[in-house]
């Protein structure tokens, strides 16, 4: 049985569980509300509509829920736009400078797209991961490119 996070199985199990939740609430209700000698109209006008309120909350729960992690996976991808629009500039400066036959001018501007995909990995990308861009061994490759 598959239970991962997006499974169909999954969503049909946390339906089952609400249902019964639900019903299980209901009954100890009746169940309560039955014992203080209350009648019968009163028990079920009280029990449905606090089987009601915590039908409420649940749906307001997860609906919630389900917005906050909407949200999270829009920002992602608003910052998987950004990264590619960042790197693919770079990387068609550094393409045409591949082309062209002045040396120090072809240095420099694949220096500069270097440092600007850097850039983008550095401070675009840390919002919702570590970035490549902190670890050591890119400071090594940073130094390495400034003195080369």
């Amino acid at each position: 049985m598959d239970l991962s996070r997006n499974s169909k199985t999954r969503l049909i199990v946390l339906c089952v569980v609400v249902v019964l939740l639900v019903w299980a609430i209901g009954y100890g209700f009746d169940r309560l509300l039955a014992r203080d000698g209350i009648t019968r109209s009163d028990i079920l006008l009280t029990s449905n509509a606090l089987t009601g309120i915590v039908a409420g909350f649940l749906f307001y729960s997860f609906t919630n829920y389900e917005r906050l992690r909407r949200r999270i996976v829009d920002e992602r991808l608003r910052t998987i736009a950004e990264m590619n629009h960042h790197i693919r500039n770079a990387l068609q400066i550094i393409t045409y400078a591949t082309v062209t036959a002045n040396d120090d001018e072809s240095v420099e501007m694949i220096r500069t797209s270097v440092e600007r995909i850097e850039w983008a990995l550095r401070e675009v990308l840390p919002r919702h991961a570590t970035s490549p861009a902190a670890s050591p061994s890119t400071e090594k490759r940073r130094e390495s490119l400034r003195a080369g």
